[in-house]
């Protein structure tokens, strides 16, 4: 049966050849499979002369015969068969062969073999309609290997798919020509690594070494139209490669007549990239910097033909991350008046640096809304962070009377699908409380803990501090629930309960306005809460007194240099005294270490309740020497100053200050510090070249800005205005800059003095340094008795300074 079947399909298979394709198959061997069987010679004895007519029409020894007698091989014997593989082959090489004539033989078979396939290319395209090799690598690159494409080259790509529909024929072959060589050179440029000095690199030296932008655009008009648009190109190149961060100016100078769009976003791109405006230490050098940009963008977008400069969103996302807050505030109001669409990202970012300032929390919120109508997941952890960024309200920005809502923002996010976590909700935290409405700054943490949400320290610190500002003992017992929610250790809620008295009484004593000196009751009732639950060792090292004994006379009034004149009555003691009484006594029964902090805040109440001098000279020294010991087991003092710095010589000096006769002792504690600050800073060799002696070890705390600021106060307050002078030089020795704080001790200082040249110019200074004029500011000014010649000395000096800076950045 099977014999049959086979026998049948033959039959049909032999009928089914016809001699057309007979001789398709004699002229093209290998068409069909890749690979043909050659049947040996054994293979054909074995079908003898009776073989069937198809396999002898696939017999390869009998198609070359019929080739053989072909007119195009009559010369010279028969050519052997071939098969789709000898056309292919490499021969093998000999063992003794070099690498090279391998590769070599190699490369020339393969040419041999697809000859035929070059010789049958297509026709290339017009010259004029090439694109660019860039442009034509970037885009194999996006449809082959997309992961391989660069951003440049996607830029590159997109810019040159922008201008090639705008020039036509012999135009776009000079176009490509030049967009090609920018390009080229550009890179160079921006990369480098070509070491390599080219003669365009010193184009622009004569332009951009002119002192400002009016006066490049004087020489530069000078030329005429024709030499400007040649020269334009390596003039800018040149500048980005010698002096990148004058590109800008240049850039200004440079735009008549107009350069190609590409080239002027290729510069603005390369000029940012070259700058951070935040190392510049100078404000106002700063601010000049941030402005010349703004005027730059705004020039570029508003004066310019529309869309002919193609920004790309990478250059706008710069400006947001470079730029001081008001001037991105600029920047956003000029990209929203052109119409100018922003991606998304690009859109958070100038959200992300709106939202740090209260002045314009109000755009960044508006912001996040247009997001969140364009269906923006807020969960992503890069939109969570610029929210908890608008929801915190920082301290400097608690006087604003901007009407920017946390709360209401909140609630917004939370019904479009918002999931907040602890870091946004302790932002909302600390804002509530910075702006009065600390219910419900202690409301929403407490819920928070009902549904589960594990509190941290953080949110609890933020809590008691906002209490203790609001001076109210109702809200310190609510913050007590608060920290039993966080799980707060418990030492460090004896501690803000300890301060929340003593800062509870110094409120009182500065309202109270106590002159000549003032003098805080507050060490004898803080020490009879503190026994209860701290040990009194480490607190009986520090100080000259026996602590048991002011105890045992507590009840009546203390000892008598803690009493100031007949006894008065204290609020403190009524309000907050008990609620520090009630927790101190319901603890548990084993007594506590005190730590750093807490000693801190007994030792200030120690300083702060003395009234006589010699009291005050005795603790110090007492202290000093205690300072000074280094041959015992455990030395609190040095332990106190090494964690928590100079708070105890701060509170001695401004102390200190205070009294008349104790200035001299105030400068030599200032003295000892700056010393001590000095040794630190000595080496090995030099430290050893000091007399040997207990002096030669620093003991005492570096001096920080706000030592600075209390001995300028002091001393103004003493009326020694050298003195005071000379300390703010050595606080800019010490390399720090004058805060908000600084400047206006000067200004108080100047004013009570009635200095009216040195008051305007402090004021002068203060502005000059990047700071606004706040509250303080004001009422130290009102100190001056003649304001309205101040006031007339700072307008002549405002508009000196405006016509100034009209001449330099004149268009």
């Amino acid at each position: 049966m099977t014999v049959a079947h086979i026998c049948r399909a033959c039959a049909k298979a032999q009928s089914a050849v016809s001699p057309a394709l007979l001789a398709l198959r004699q002229n093209y061997r290998w068409v069909g499979t890749v690979t043909t069987k050659q049947y040996s010679t054994a293979s054909q004895s074995q079908l003898g002369d009776n073989r069937s007519q198809i396999i002898s029409q696939f017999d390869l020894k009998h198609l070359s015969a019929t080739n053989a007698s072909s007119p195009s091989q009559d010369s010279g014997p028969a050519a052997p068969p071939r098969r789709i593989n000898d056309l292919f082959a490499v021969e093998v090489p000999p063992k003794d062969a070099e690498p090279s004539d391998i590769k070599r033989e190699t490369k020339k078979s393969k040419k041999h073999a697809f000859a035929s396939t070059k010789d049958s290319k297509r026709p290339s395209k017009p010259v004029a309609q090439r694109r660019p090799k860039a442009t034509i690598q970037a885009a194999r690159a996006s449809k082959v290997r997309p992961w391989l494409i660069t951003p440049e080259q996607k830029a590159d790509y997109q810019q040159w798919g922008y201008i090639r529909h705008q020039y036509q024929g012999d135009e776009l072959l000079a176009v490509r020509r030049q967009f090609n060589a920018w390009k080229r050179k550009l890179h160079l440029v921006m990369e480098r690594r070509n070491t390599i000095h080219r003669p365009w690199q010193d184009d622009g030296k004569w332009l951009f070494e002119l002192k400002d932008t009016a006066s490049m655009r004087k020489a530069w008009e000078e030329m005429d139209l024709k030499a400007r648009e040649q020269q334009w190109f390596h003039v800018m190149l040149s500048t980005l490669h010698s002096c990148p961060h004058k590109a800008g100016q240049v850039l200004a100078a440079t735009l008549d007549p107009l350069p190609p769009g590409y080239a002027i976003a290729d510069t603005i791109l390369c000029y940012l990239k070259s700058i951070n405006v935040d190392e510049v230490k100078s404000p106002q050098v700063r601010a000049s910097i941030a402005d010349e940009i703004v005027d730059l963008i705004a020039k570029v977008l508003l004066d310019l033909p529309s869309n002919y400069v193609p920004l790309r969103q990478y250059t706008l996302a710069l400006l947001a991350g470079k730029l001081p807050t008001d001037q991105v505030a600029e920047i956003y109001q000029t990209l929203r008046q052109t119409g100018l669409k922003l991606h998304w990202h690009t859109r958070l970012r100038y959200a992300s640096t709106l939202a740090k300032s209260l002045s314009h929390k109000d755009s960044a919120y508006e912001i996040l809304r247009s997001l969140c109508a364009d269906k923006i997941d807020f969960n992503q952890p890069i939109i969570a962070s610029v929210v908890t960024t608008l929801l915190h309200v920082r301290d400097t920005d608690s006087t604003s009377s901007n009407s920017f809502s946390p709360q209401r923002a909140m609630e917004f996010f939370l019904e479009n699908g918002y999931a907040p976590n602890l870091a946004s909700f302790t932002a909302l935290v600390d804002s509530l409380c910075k702006q009065g409405d600390l219910a419900e700054a202690i409301r929403l943490p407490l819920l928070l803990a009902e549904n589960g949400a594990d509190l941290d320290t953080r949110c609890y610190e933020i809590v008691f501090r906002g209490a203790k500002h609001s001076l109210k003992a109702s809200n310190i017992r609510q913050a007590l629930d608060v920290a039993k929610a966080a799980k707060v250790p418990y030492v460090d809620v004896l501690n803000n309960i300890l301060h929340s008295v003593f800062y509870f009484a110094e409120m009182e004593c500065r309202e109270k306005r106590q002159q000549p000196i003032r003098t805080l009751p507050v060490f004898t009732p803080l020490l009879s809460v503190y026994s209860k639950r701290f040990d009194l060792e480490p607190l009986q090292w520090l100080l000259p007194d026996t602590l048991p004994l002011i105890l045992e006379q507590s009840g009546q009034d203390g000892l008598g240099k803690f009493r100031s004149g007949p006894p008065e009555e204290w609020n403190f003691s009524h309000t907050i005294l008990p609620i520090a009484e009630e927790f101190f006594d319901s603890g548990p029964v084993s007594r506590q270490e005190p730590n750093s902090v807490t000693l801190a805040i007994m030792l200030r109440a120690y300083i702060k309740s003395l009234q006589n001098p010699y009291d005050i000279m005795t603790f110090w020294s007492f202290f000093k020497t205690r300072l000074e010991e280094t041959d015992v087991e455990k030395n609190w003092a040095i332990d106190l100053v090494k964690k928590e710095g100079s708070i105890i010589h701060d509170t001695l000096i401004l102390t200190m200050l205070e009294h008349r006769s104790l200035l001299r002792p105030a400068l030599q504690v200032f003295g000892d510090m700056l010393r001590d600050s000095l040794k630190t800073k000595l080496n090995e060799d030099e430290r050893n070249e000091l007399p040997s002696s207990s002096e030669d070890t620093a003991v005492h705390p570096v001096p920080n800005l706000f030592t600075f600021n209390i001995m300028i106060h002091g001393l103004f307050m003493r009326h020694e205005k050298l003195l005071a002078e000379q300390v703010l030089q050595v606080l800019r020795e010490h390399k720090l800059e004058p805060n908000n704080v600084t400047w206006n001790t000067l200004v108080k200082g100047y004013a009570s003095m009635q200095k009216l040249s040195q008051t305007v110019g402090t004021l002068q200074d203060l502005e000059a340094a990047g700071f606004k004029p706040d509250s303080y500011t004001f009422r130290a000014f009102a100190r001056l008795n003649d304001q309205t010649r101040a006031l007339q000395m700072m307008e002549k000096i405002i508009d000196t300074n405006m016509k100034q800076l009209e001449k330099d950045h004149s268009w």
